[in-house]
């Protein structure tokens, strides 16, 4: 069987996932590792100071590179402060978690509105929007997305379900509400609870709010939970290979010198740069190039 007798399988996702999902697992990896690396770090530094006292200086145990007035405190006040900048990247942490969820929220649901964007206008019979894509150079429809992705996690459910009829997340809506508060919290008052900063009544630095590893767990397994159940829900429906041919879209305006080497020079070269983005290999290039030249 040639390629020429095969069908281009225009909503047949390429490894089963969007490829807004395969960038969602590369954050969620690159998070955890960045995460157990610092915890690894701040437990083996605290396991330094046993047998030493309190009361020794900073430069007992540590060789600091500059000459600044707080190398000469105790490391009890050491360990206090940097017990104090661990609680800080524990807030980072849950405004970069927050960030990659929302992040693949407003890309999928960008490539679901442009691949089939009568969503647009409620629903109805698919239009190929690769064909607008290809004709339109200013086609864009991000900003449908944006009601995914502001304000509460009620109201952005509401917005999925008249989108989409219904929302495979809806469970989740009390958890996902904690982690914006916290992020809010993190992202607009220096970590504190936003509530307790709008007037300072005892003009002290207030506690920052601890989150556990516990927590940060729970929050990981939430959000990739939610990004699963979105991917499952519409990629397949609605997206497709649209992100593909988009990328060849993009793609195929600085590859004239392989055009001008035939179809098959195009094929493995658009092959090559897939292989690039993705790590993974494309199968028939050829199929999704003749399905857009058709468009």
């Amino acid at each position: 069987m040639t390629d020429d007798t095969l069908k281009f399988e225009r909503y047949q996702l390429f490894q089963s996932k969007s490829l807004a999902h395969k960038l969602f697992k590369r954050h969620h990896t690159h998070f955890n590792d960045m995460y157990w690396s610092q915890r690894v770090a701040f437990s083996h530094t605290f396991s330094q100071t046993r047998g030493l006292k309190r009361d020794d200086v900073v430069t007992t145990l540590f060789s600091p590179t500059k000459d600044e007035a707080r190398n000469s405190r105790s490391l009890g006040d050491w360990g206090q402060w940097y017990s104090e900048f661990d609680s800080w990247t524990r807030m980072a942490y849950v405004i970069a978690l927050t960030g990659y969820l929302e992040l693949y929220i407003a890309q999928i649901a960008t490539a679901a509105f442009e691949s089939n964007p009568s969503l647009v206008l409620g629903g109805g019979p698919r239009i190929e929007g690769a064909a607008l894509l290809k004709k339109n150079k200013q086609y864009d429809l991000s900003l449908h997305s944006e009601k995914f992705t502001r304000g509460d996690w009620q109201a952005r459910v509401s917005a999925y379900k008249k989108t989409f009829h219904s929302c495979p997340f809806e469970g989740h809506i009390s958890d996902l509400e904690k982690l914006r508060k916290l992020r809010n919290d993190a992202g607009h008052s220096f970590g504190r609870d936003i509530n307790t900063m709008k007037f300072a009544e005892q003009w002290h630095v207030e506690k920052l709010t601890v989150v556990s590893d516990n927590r940060i767990m729970g929050f990981l397994k939430l959000i990739e939970t939610v990004a699963n159940k979105i991917d499952e829900h519409i990629a397949q429906e609605h997206v497709g290979q649209y992100e593909i041919l988009k990328i060849y879209h993009h793609w195929q305006s600085t590859a004239q010198h392989y055009k001008k080497q035939g179809r098959n020079i195009l094929s493995k070269a658009f092959k090559k740069h897939m292989y690039a983005l993705t790590g993974d290999s494309y199968g028939k290039p050829s199929l999704l190039i003749d399905y857009y030249e058709s468009l």
